[in-house]
């Protein structure tokens, strides 16, 4: 196989929340004198996130209209205030952290010729995020679901990744830690699909590279 592009999902691969999701949302609560254990608001987030999703609702525009129900079945109330404000949080930098070791792998991985790629369902605050954190020096493609308007795993948000970079889909890979979104949905498009594990972190990654361009 010819790589000449990687592509990378964003969040829970790439961009991360600095601390757990529960505990922003639980201080934020108990700021607004809402009882909120953080435990509990985490698995209510996920629960509510999954279930969001699984009703085929999608990341549109600036995310206010998928992220407020989410953020309110999580907290237990019905606090328009609060939702704005943990919206306003997560639209900043300092809410978020880069995994420096995907960058240390991904840059070695950029030094043998590959264009790399951010491709995300994310809502159009990524847009600044990827700016702010200067990482269009390292991604010169960002693919957003919310800004085309597609998601993954449909395969016309990697084809369009494709397109941007100058590839064929058979000549690029897309990791990402979602085994539907991201490698069903990159296989589908004909590329090829890798499965980030945190466990494992981004170490193998040249070798798994290579053992596609020696085999594939």
């Amino acid at each position: 196989m010819n790589v000449r592009a990687c592509f990378v999902d964003a969040a829970g691969t790439l961009i991360k929340p600095r601390e757990p999701v529960g505990i922003t949302y639980a201080r934020a609560a108990r700021a607004r004198g809402i009882d909120a254990d953080p435990v509990v608001v985490e698995q209510r987030f996920r629960q509510a996130f999954k279930r969001h999703a699984a009703l085929g609702e999608r990341q549109r525009g600036d995310g206010r209209a998928f992220w407020g129900p989410v953020a309110k079945e999580a907290i237990g109330a019905d606090d328009d205030v609060l939702v704005e404000q943990l919206w306003a949080h997560y639209s900043l930098p300092r809410a978020w952290w880069v995994d420096e070791g995907a960058l240390n792998v991904l840059g070695h991985v950029a030094r043998t010729g590959v264009k790399l790629g951010i491709v995300s369902n994310w809502d159009t605050r990524l847009r600044t995020l990827y700016n702010r954190f200067a990482l269009d020096r390292m991604f010169p493609v960002l693919i957003c679901s919310a800004e085309l308007e597609v998601d993954k795993p449909d395969p016309e948000i990697f084809l369009a990744a494709c397109t941007a970079a100058g590839v064929r889909p058979s000549e690029a890979v897309h990791i990402g830690d979602d085994a539907v979104n991201d490698v069903g949905g990159a296989n589908r498009a004909g590329l090829v699909g890798l499965l980030h594990d945190e466990d494992t972190g981004w170490g193998e990654l040249p070798e798994r590279i290579g053992r596609l361009r020696r085999f594939c």
